[in-house]
């Protein structure tokens, strides 16, 4: 028997006068004489309209009804594949509700690197071996931890939908592990001579970005979707609103990030700089008053300037780490950080966005340094050497 070239759904309608009932019909291959195949169009009834209030039930219930086709047990027109499931069922439903730069992410994963692979791999037929020894010959291969991880993540998202849907018993992704994670060297922070010399070199309008970046620890997409509306320069604030990503405007990155954000002195008077529009008119836009493009913009002013003034691996993001950094070091409280930066958890701004030694942390170590030599040096090294304390 052949597989079908695509999934069954069917269609589902009412029939009858006083007593409706909701029919389903789909398409059926069945073997023919001599080996050929034929469509044979079948029919069930899938319950009363009193008790499947809705067609959009009704379609649920042919549904389940029809897995048994599009799984490919016996009797089946073929295995559901994994490049099946993802292109068919799984992005088609989840696609809609994700935000465009999520969309993105999710795709280049599966059609880089996990469907070439899997792709043409009956969902039963996955193993977790399989997905492990793939895992870590990515890994192997030179490709970051994180990298590996979001691989992960995504091949684990898409088969969590298809263990809902009851096409496989179990998701074997996650009964992975990742490969043992080696911690890179972070970047050093870019010092506040570094980034005036920055500054400084940068030409319009990424000059005035960064330093409203720095200013104000926006997103690079918060910053670029920025309205006149949504600045009051003299009340000194602007409210997040939106974000924009390779030309399509959307809400911001968590519920958290929806915030209000003072403007300094410094931030006001760039801003007044730009006036050239007003009401729903980007402050930041092309020509043609559209967005601007965050990579042209990296490409063609930002890195090369860093690159030259020595700021390897320099980016819009570490823009963000160095506001952190410096408000942890003015002394700011960690949840003033985490609600300027629009972050939902306290640990991803002091874990991923802090890079400086903390007030806390010093008034610790002297603190301890005051126990320690608190009594006279000589009287503790009488206490040593009598055994009760050694120090080296």
């Amino acid at each position: 028997m052949t597989q079908n070239s695509r999934l069954q759904y069917g269609t589902v309608s009412k029939r009858g006068k006083k007593n409706k009932v909701w029919i389903g019909r789909w398409r059926e291959e069945v073997p023919g004489p001599q080996g050929s195949i034929r469509i044979v169009r079948r029919s069930v009834v899938l319950g009363a309209v009193e008790e499947i209030s809705s067609k959009r039930n009704a379609e649920r219930e042919l549904w389940e009804r029809l897995k048994l086709i599009n799984v490919g047990k016996p009797g089946a027109s073929g295995p559901m594949t994994l490049r099946r499931f993802a292109e068919e069922m799984w992005k088609p439903s989840v696609f809609p509700s994700l935000k465009l730069s999520t969309r993105l992410f999710y795709d280049h994963n599966l059609q880089t690197h996990i469907l070439p692979v899997f792709g043409e791999i009956p969902l039963r037929a996955l193993t977790r071996d399989g997905v492990q020894k793939w895992l870590h010959g990515k890994f192997s291969a030179g490709m970051s931890w994180n990298s590996v991880r979001h691989l992960r993540t995504t091949f684990g998202t898409v088969l969590n939908a298809a263990e809902m849907d009851e096409l496989i018993r179990q998701n074997v992704v996650k009964k992975t592990r990742l490969p043992r994670r080696i911690h890179s060297e972070e970047p050093p922070l870019v010092s506040l001579d570094e980034l005036k010399s920055l500054l400084k070199e940068l030409p319009e309008p990424s000059r005035s970005i960064a330093a409203l970046i720095v200013l104000t620890g926006l997103r690079i997409g918060e910053m670029l979707a920025l309205r006149w509306c949504d600045v009051d320069l003299t009340a000194g604030t602007l409210r997040v609103r939106q974000t924009v990503y390779e030309g399509q405007f959307d809400t911001p990155k968590t519920k958290r990030s929806r915030r209000v954000v003072p403007l300094s002195p410094i931030a006001v008077q760039i801003l007044g700089l730009q006036r050239q529009g007003s009401g729903t008119a980007l402050i930041f836009s092309s020509a043609a008053g559209t967005a601007l493009c965050r990579r042209n913009l990296l490409n063609r002013q930002f890195r090369p300037v860093a690159v030259r003034l020595g700021l390897k691996g320099f980016n819009w993001h570490w823009l963000r780490h160095l506001t952190a950094s410096l408000l942890d070091a003015a002394g700011t409280p960690l949840g003033t950080v985490q609600t300027l930066l629009g972050h939902t958890s306290s640990e991803v701004t002091r874990e991923h966005y802090i890079h400086a030694v903390s007030s806390e942390s010093r008034n610790a170590v002297g603190r301890i340094e005051e126990l320690l030599i608190g009594p006279k040096w000589t009287q503790m090294q009488k206490v040593a050497q009598k055994g009760s304390l050694l120090i080296h």
